[in-house]
């Protein structure tokens, strides 16, 4: 690896765990686009946000069963064409304008086809940080952390531009041809020697198949909750189905003994990152914004400048984290800060003004920022001696966002059936968001699980 081609390099890795958040975000951003195009609910809408997540999660599952099978060309080749492909045929389907039943199937199929391929990029670009060699993998690996909240950052404002002006067919023409520009740059970079896992360190497909299973049914169950709702005798039997699902994934990973399990500190890591996803990205405050405002252009700011917080915070924890040992102290800090955020929505219903929007969400972007990066770091080094766990960390902060999605879903549906007031429901939200990350701090700040620094 020389000099010419690291800025190849930082591209590849930037485009490659980013682009994953931009196709997942565009549909959040544009709900309402999409729900009026395909003329259903914003709730139907919401079953193909869970679509696209679940085949994200489950790419990220298999993801290192792939990597051991193909090399790290071949796979991003095969995965960006399909990515490509699935994109042209979006674009397609809006310059043709199909019927309604005929666009809610494509989009049905297509979205989880780019998010599943896509997915795959994230860990490909987690291990692309060790192409620069020691020198430049603390440089590369703070670009990997700062591509998801770019991505958030950059989305809104494709969809305020684009969108609007020129059509979202023109949009995802253009976001086809971003995988192809991937494909082009990862036969230029020289690959290292030995950059995938071996075969003895990766799980097998049987040895998946439970958490796979695990995954597609906690996914059907989650698309019965948008459709039927809690009370349909469907969802009640498929979550009882998940319970049983879950339970067998337990019992199975005890049973394989601990060839490849992680040390307590890497554990508590994840589930630190597992519960503030639950609480930053998961539960989705912004419903309440669209039930009291209804303004779009207040949503799109609010995303746009939380992001760019976000992006800030993960630079400036780069830069620190590649001089000095401090992933422990920013998760905690991060963790404080974003809880500070968090707990302040909590004066929406006093103060329903811009600023408190705006600000309550740059304050909980800026503390995600911190404590992501320093846990990406933080894992990355204790990986760094055989066990392989760094490709696992997106797939923790993606099914923590998803759980997050479901639990505020679930808890809403619960309050209108009890008829509970929405200021008293969303107080319990709003405080519950807090709880989650007060909850999270211990896992990183206990002695039984010390983040060596």
């Amino acid at each position: 690896m020389n000099k010419a081609t690291l800025p190849l390099l930082i591209a590849l890795v930037l485009l490659g765990n980013g682009l994953r958040s931009v196709i997942s975000s565009t549909v959040f951003v544009s709900e309402g686009t999409f729900a009026s195009f395909l003329k259903i609910s914003v709730s139907q809408t919401s079953a193909i946000i869970e679509l696209l997540l679940g085949a994200v999660l489950l790419s990220l599952l298999i993801s290192p069963w792939m990597l051991a099978r193909f090399s790290i060309k071949a796979l991003t080749t095969m995965m960006c064409l399909i990515s490509s492909g699935a994109g042209f045929g979006l674009a397609a389907m809006f310059w043709a304008s199909p019927p309604v039943a005929t666009r809610e199937a494509l989009v049905m199929v297509l979205f989880p086809l780019i998010g599943f391929s896509l997915a795959s990029m994230a860990p490909v670009a987690q291990l692309l940080t060790g192409w620069g060699g020691d020198k430049r993998a603390k440089l590369l690996t703070g670009v990997w952390a700062v591509a998801m909240p770019t991505a958030f950052l950059v989305t809104p404002q494709l969809v305020r531009v684009i969108a609007p002006r020129h059509g979202l067919d023109v949009f995802f023409a253009g976001f086809a041809g971003a995988p192809l520009l991937l494909i082009a740059a990862i036969w230029i970079v020289r690959e290292p020697v030995k950059t995938t896992p071996s075969d003895a360190t990766a799980p097998s497909i049987m040895a998946l198949l439970p958490a796979i299973l695990t995954l597609i049914v906690f996914e059907v169950m989650t698309l019965l909750v948008t459709i039927s709702g809690i009370s349909s005798t469907m969802t009640q039997g498929m979550a009882a189905l998940f319970v049983v699902a879950l339970i067998y994934l337990i019992y199975s990973q005890k049973t394989k003994g601990s060839a490849r399990t992680a040390d307590s500190a890497t554990i508590g890591i994840f589930l630190f990152l597992f519960l503030v996803n639950i609480a930053t990205t998961g539960f989705y405050d912004t419903a309440y914004l669209v039930l009291h405002m209804c303004s779009n252009t207040l949503i799109a700011d609010r995303a746009t400048l939380g992001a760019l917080a976000q992006v800030c915070a993960a630079m400036g924890a780069t830069a620190l984290l590649a001089r000095y040992q401090l992933q422990r102290a920013l998760m905690v800090l991060g963790a404080v800060i974003a809880a500070i955020g968090l707990g302040s929505y909590l004066l929406y219903f006093n103060y329903p003004i811009y600023e408190v929007y705006v600000g309550s969400k740059a304050i909980t972007g800026f503390g995600t920022g911190l404590l992501t990066t320093a846990a990406i770091f933080a894992v990355s080094k204790s990986s760094a001696q055989g066990a392989g766990l760094s490709l696992f960390i997106a797939f923790v902060i993606i099914i923590g966002t998803e759980v997050g999605l479901e639990l505020f879903e679930i808890f809403v549906q619960l309050t209108e059936l009890a008829r509970i007031p929405l200021y008293t429901s969303y107080t319990m939200i709003f405080v519950a968001q807090v709880m989650f990350v007060v909850i999270a701090i211990p896992f990183v700040i206990s002695k039984a699980m010390h983040v060596s620094t």
